[in-house]
């Protein structure tokens, strides 16, 4: 068969317009967030943001299409030296890494910063398809498990000893990726039980709910409800939970850095010292007064003044749906969003219709990845999370984070053109 000829296979069109649209939009943000209402000759300076963006985007274009011209088959060998690649620029951000804002996770390669934990997670993706499609792969043996865990667990621990702990959260996400490949949903409801209980520990006494797990605990004792293997399971739970709850204060108190604790209080909406309402608390209230001041339909392209008087901080970053939220309102925002969740459905056809497994995981990896993104940028800037630094895919500004989802959905585009293809 003539592969040369099927290089660039039709592609689906409704992800590129999608890819197309956020990318567009974001250098639109980012240029209205510097904007200062007179358009000098200084407009086409390479010290704007939004120039810069500009530029990788058209770096990003030209990958996205070399990407498509790759036979799979070159992708799938890449898998394994890409994760090696990504793993060892990890290593030297801890040796020569620039901190930044507490945390270690820039390499300046002069013209440009290169943040590797952004590339982690496609290497990561990829490694971990390349071994799903191992023949007589079927994640059901302990060493299968613990393979897996590592390819994921290694990444994951470099990027926490840099203190990015948004990233961190993104390595969570592969748990769905596991899930849809047989890991059971004990897992899932395991996580959501811990989430629960450490949001309840912060509330409250941890020591109340210690005393409320073991009164409830005899009182299905004293009631007869249970036979003795469940009093058994329930006693592990009880005991795990209480020792958990008291820990999650230790941690919280002792382990975490200031700014974290704080952040985390704001969400809660505990007492907060001044430092921290002029800080992270003034970020997040700032950020909810450029969305809501955008109305239904919002103040119109340009028009904004909490974002583009510096009111938000990281506006072209950490906040950039609050400059979407502001100029474009209600319907805006809700648009993008609409724009997302369409790109997030697409890309889960087109893992579903995968006929082999690298190809599946793969592109199960980037929805995941894309997905934690969205819910946590979004939820950080409406106050439902706590801000800890992640971009929104394709509209922050960053060229490591653009060429990173960059990447990950041509590759997918191009696993999904040629799926009819036996790689085996």
């Amino acid at each position: 068969m003539n592969y040369k000829k099927r290089a660039y296979d039709p592609i689906d069109s409704t992800v590129l317009f999608c890819y197309l649209f956020l990318v567009i939009l974001g250098i639109m943000s980012i240029f209205a967030s510097e904007y200062n209402g007179v358009l000098s000759s200084s407009f086409f300076s390479f010290k704007h943001s939004y120039i810069k963006q500009a530029l990788w985007a058209c770096v990003s274009g030209l990958m996205f299409f070399t990407i498509l011209g790759f036979d799979r088959r070159l992708l799938q060998f890449i898998s394994y030296p890409m994760y090696v690649l990504v793993v060892f620029l990890l290593l030297m951000v801890l040796l020569v890494g620039e901190t930044t804002k507490g945390q270690q996770n820039w390499i300046n390669l002069g013209a440009f910063k290169l943040q590797p934990s952004e590339f982690a997670k496609f290497g990561t993706a990829m490694a971990l398809a390349k071994y799903f499609d191992t023949p007589g792969m079927r994640f059901v043996t302990r060493r299968e498990h613990m393979i897996v865990y590592a390819i994921i667990g290694l990444p994951l621990l470099l990027v926490a000893a840099q203190g990015d702990a948004g990233s961190c959260l993104v390595f969570a996400a592969f748990i769905f990726v596991l899930n849809r490949e047989g890991l059971s949903d004990l897992y899932i409801y395991l996580g959501l039980f811990i989430v629960v209980i450490s949001v309840l520990a912060l509330i409250i006494n941890p020591y109340i709910i210690v005393g409320i797990s073991i009164l409830f605990f005899l009182l299905l004792i004293y009631w007869n409800w249970m036979n003795k293997q469940l009093v058994k399971i329930l006693a592990v739970i009880m005991i795990g939970t209480c020792f958990y709850a008291t820990s999650v204060s230790y941690v919280f108190n002792n382990v975490l850095a200031k700014h974290q604790r704080d952040r985390i209080n704001v969400i809660l909406g505990k007492e907060l010292t001044k430092e921290a309402k002029r800080g992270i608390a003034y970020n997040l209230n700032q950020s909810k007064i450029a969305i809501g001041s955008g109305g239904i339909l919002g103040k119109g392209y340009l028009q904004g003044t909490q974002t583009r008087y510096n009111y938000v901080p990281e506006t072209s970053t950490d906040f950039i749906f609050s400059a979407v939220g502001e100029e474009w309102g209600f319907v805006g925002s809700v648009i993008l969003i609409i724009v997302y969740v369409v790109m997030l459905q697409r890309l889960l056809l087109l893992a579903n219709r995968q006929t082999s497994p690298y190809g599946r995981v793969y592109t199960y990896a980037v929805v995941a990845i894309i997905f934690t993104h969205v819910v946590i940028n979004i939820g950080m800037t409406i106050g439902l999370l706590p801000v800890i630094g992640i971009p929104l895919p394709l509209l922050s500004y960053g060229g490591s984070s653009l060429i990173s989802f960059t990447f990950m959905i041509a590759t997918a585009l191009k696993l999904d053109s040629e799926r009819q293809m036996s790689m085996r």
